[in-house]
């Protein structure tokens, strides 16, 4: 929902080149995410309406963009028009590249299937029938597209596959304006179609987490009047804001697109992975559709998901901020399902990973990266100062982890055993009970509540350096790998999502540390 409204936003931008439009992309992509979300999503069956008319009204213009780049681009066109470009030493891999960015033109046409398929009759035959006519027509136009473009980009296609109006600048040569106005148009609607498809899904996705209650519950509340979950609707449009300000502040559109591709590959193919498992563990549910090839289709579409989603990214950094995002998800949904003894196990794996991630961060930053900062003295101030603090949290982080793993008090009960057999109270074989001197429990509770309130302020402290780099205060220039340069906001949007992971991870392990501590002590043991 975040990429499709900044992608909306990116093409009004390219098409009405106003010089206050980039000053208010953020205020745009915000307000265009509150049109949709208040205005077409309060109704679903305007919203169904209206994605369903627009979509028609873009597979016209894209028929018409098909027949006039193949029969009218030979006479307006000659001096681009090249069907030879087609057996040429071609890079298909740079074509399927330089579409990446364009491939939200298409994905309207698939996912109004979501609100299709619930009005059909006789779902279990129409259903699969449906969703197979939808892909093949979508990848006939897309392949239609691929080819006149290909025929009518000239000799200098340059540049031209970051543009998110290379179909309009095709049609512009070989129909003039009105070829350019029409796909001008067509952007607006695909990219408008995907914004609201992009919502449902989302809105779909986060109320099947309450009804399954991996989210609270209280999500399930739908509106009479309009039948939509409305705290679901709230809290999935804030969530797209929030990600849409952080992606324009501290990346691009084009790192939002290689990210969103990544994780939808990515989720894709465990998706089919788990259809596999599903099916052989749950085999007492109701299965309307057939499965032909199976397991062997959905691991094959599996498997060709997940290396495309790396081998489709040339850019390293979107790959390892989806990882991340991919291990949150995954976190999340583990400590929803777990027993505390393992949500301790799991944050003190999950701490361990972020340690690793900053530890290498910071080495990276310290020698290969440039620090800058408009405040006289700041950069020094920040590399022997910030980052030693920092190092030494992840020092004293690692020392919670031991003790995440085994607690203080069984780390005192062992040296006792060991050496003051006075307080071993009960000595049954193996088996000991060990009473502790008051004094004794009250420093070890005293200890923990320290180690709990120092994570606490650790996760604060990573949170002001955020901070730090989103009021400019502090800077990263650049990253040079040898001949691989690592740009400012790039530099910046890795380390500030490793920050708030590590930073997260901590705000959840103080407080839980905390409240184990006093539970114990209550309890008396």
């Amino acid at each position: 929902f975040s990429f499709s409204a900044q992608a909306f936003v990116t093409v009004i931008e390219a098409f009405f080149p106003l010089p206050f439009m980039s000053n208010f992309f953020i205020i745009i992509a915000i307000i265009s995410i509150l049109f949709t979300a208040i205005v077409v999503f309060r109704s679903q069956k305007l919203a169904l309406r209206t994605l369903v008319s627009l979509t028609i009204v873009l597979l016209i213009i894209f028929g018409i963009f098909i027949l006039s780049g193949l029969i009218i681009a030979p006479i307006t066109n000659a001096p681009n028009y090249d069907v030879a470009f087609l057996s040429s030493t071609t890079n298909f891999f740079s074509v399927i590249l330089m579409f990446s960015l364009l491939f939200i033109f298409f994905t309207g046409i698939t996912s109004n299937l979501a609100y299709l398929n619930a009005d059909l009759k006789n779902p279990s035959k129409n259903i699969p029938k449906t969703n197979i006519f939808a892909i093949l027509i979508t990848l006939f136009i897309y392949i239609s597209i691929t080819i006149v473009v290909m025929i009518n980009i000239g000799n200098n296609p340059t540049g031209l596959g970051d543009s998110p109006i290379l179909l309009a600048l095709i049609l512009n040569n070989i129909l003039g304006f009105p070829g350019y106005l029409l796909m001008g148009i067509a952007a607006t609607i695909s990219t408008f179609i995907a914004m609201n498809s992009a919502l449902g899904s989302a809105v779909s996705v986060m109320y099947a987490l309450a009804r399954d209650r991996y989210v609270s519950k209280k999500l399930l509340k739908v509106n009479k009047k309009t039948q939509v979950p409305t705290l679901v609707l709230i809290l999935t449009t804030g969530i797209a804001i929030f990600f849409t300000i952080g992606a324009i502040i501290f990346a691009n559109i084009g790192f939002t697109a290689n990210i969103t591709t990544f994780i939808y590959l990515f989720g894709l193919a465990f998706v089919n992975f788990a259809a596999v498992s599903l099916r052989y563990k749950r085999k007492e549910l109701d299965r309307p559709f057939k499965a032909p090839f199976f397991p062997y289709l959905p691991i094959l579409v599996g498997s060709s998901c997940l290396i495309l989603a790396f081998a489709l990214n040339p850019n390293p950094n979107a790959v390892i901020l989806g990882v991340i995002i991919f291990v949150i998800g995954i976190t999340y949904y583990l400590l929803t399902i777990a027993d505390r003894h393992s949500i301790v196990f799991t944050i003190a794996g999950l701490k361990t990973i972020a340690i690793i991630l900053v530890g290498v961060f910071i080495w990276i930053l310290n020698n290969l990266g440039t620090i800058n900062s408009p405040i006289q003295g700041f950069t020094t101030t920040f590399s022997l100062g910030l980052m030693r603090i920092l190092i030494v949290i992840c020092l004293f982080t690692i020392g919670t982890i031991f003790l995440d793993v085994i607690p203080l008090k069984e780390l005192v009960y062992f040296f006792i055993k060991k050496v003051s057999k006075k307080e071993v109270a009960i000595d049954i074989g193996v088996g000991r009970i060990i009473e502790l001197k008051k004094s004794k429990l009250k420093l070890i509770y005293n200890v923990n509540r320290i180690i709990g309130f120092i994570q606490i302020a650790s996760s604060l402290f990573a949170f002001s350096l955020i901070a730090l780099i989103t009021f400019d205060i502090i800077s990263i220039d650049n990253i040079i790998f040898g001949s691989i340069i690592i740009p400012e906001k790039t530099g910046e949007f890795l380390f500030v999502s490793l920050l708030i992971f590590f930073g997260t991870i901590l705000i959840f392990s103080g407080p839980l540390s905390l409240y184990i501590n006093r539970e114990t002590k209550s309890l008396g043991i």
